[in-house]
């Protein structure tokens, strides 16, 4: 298993996220490592009781020789049967805080089941370790985790949080540096899990978003064919969306025609307010696999639609993730720009057909 270690800065600024109601806490880190995390609690609360699990023996042998008032258990936290024969069931329900920087690398496509309320589901390494976690929750717990970008927009991992929604508040505060952990460039979040007030719950679940047209381009860089301008559209790839304007590429390929008035922005890549572009009334384009399109009843709907999108910029970008490029989906980008579209009181026709995985 892949082991990148919480630096102390990123440690402090988890543990700066928890806004606990005791006095007399009680944390947990199930996949510990070096103790980063509650050595950053213990920094914050000197009189916490400390609770630190990890699979490696070595590593709970040098923290019960380190933090010797510290209770240390060594068990593989993804095996229930672990858990249970480890110090581990003592805990229970108990815990106040549950920090984690579990592990995330999926080189071999791992799942592993979990159980949340009376679902059973397969999730990730670290969404497992998330949704073992709960168990040791008290009621007005909360859990404070480094996660991958993938884990949170992940086909596979979406039943899992879907799920969890009915049970927690889910905040993603905010993006990691690339450079967070020495030895990979994965992109990571911080994420501050709550249990949901029901009574407010209720009460935000009320409209359904508005209805968008959303497309995706057909034509992939690497393998578009260039055919005569009278036999092909006009090839518009994320590097043509350039300070609002959808640029002229020269190149013609083969492919489904989108005629403008639309708002076009990238689907993968880093996106800057430069590349929400409008497209013209009447223009004729053929998109990329790295385009996205809103289809608009008019020019004026297109720009209004994109100072509205610019309005909401901080919203708007962060639905772009992934541990690696960061990308939006059709089905995140359909929700952002509902919600945005929703709060400016604009609405926009949907074609589901054209809502792709």
């Amino acid at each position: 298993m892949d082991r990148f270690y919480t630096s102390p800065e990123l440690a402090d600024a988890l543990v700066g996220l928890a806004t606990p109601r005791r006095r007399a806490l009680s944390i947990a880190d199930f996949a510990c490592g070096e103790g980063s995390l509650l050595l950053a609690a213990e920094r914050r609360w000197p009189a916490a009781s400390m609770i630190a699990n990890d699979v490696s023996a070595a590593s709970v042998a040098s923290l019960r020789k380190s933090r010797p008032k510290w209770q240390a258990a060594c068990s593989d936290f993804l095996n229930p049967r672990s858990v249970r024969s480890s110090s581990l069931r003592n805990h229970l329900a108990g815990v106040d805080l549950v920090l984690l920087n579990p592990p995330f690398s999926r080189r071999n496509r791992q799942t592993f089941e979990v159980a949340v309320g009376d679902e059973v589901l397969h999730a990730s390494i670290a969404m497992a370790f998330v949704v073992n976690s709960i168990q040791f929750l008290r009621q007005d717990g909360a859990i404070l985790a480094v996660l991958p970008d993938g884990c949170l927009v992940s086909k596979h991992d979406e039943p899992v949080w879907r799920a969890l929604s009915k049970q927690f508040n889910v905040e993603v505060i905010r993006d990691n540096a690339r450079s967070a952990f020495h030895g990979v460039r994965a992109r990571t979040c911080l994420v501050r899990m709550t249990k949901v007030n029901t009574r407010v719950s209720a009460v935000e679940q009320v409209a359904a978003p508005f209805a968008l047209t959303i497309s995706r381009g057909r034509v992939q860089m690497h393998s578009r064919k260039l055919v005569p301008a009278k036999q092909g559209g006009p090839l518009v790839h994320t590097s043509n969306l350039l300070n609002g304007a959808v640029t002229n590429s020269g190149e013609h390929v083969l492919g489904s025609i989108l005629t403008g008035p639309a708002l076009l922005f990238p689907r993968v890549g880093l996106v800057t307010p430069g590349k929400l572009c409008p497209l013209e009334a009447g223009r004729r384009v053929t998109l990329s696999d790295c385009v996205l399109a809103v289809a608009c009843e008019s020019e004026t709907d297109a720009e209004t639609l994109r100072r509205m999108v610019l309005a909401a910029w901080p919203l708007f970008a962060s639905a772009y993730r992934g541990t690696g490029a960061p990308y939006i989906t059709v089905e995140r980008a359909l929700a952002v720009l509902s919600r945005i579209a929703m709060q400016g009181e604009c609405a926009v026709a949907v074609d589901e057909a054209e809502v792709l995985a």
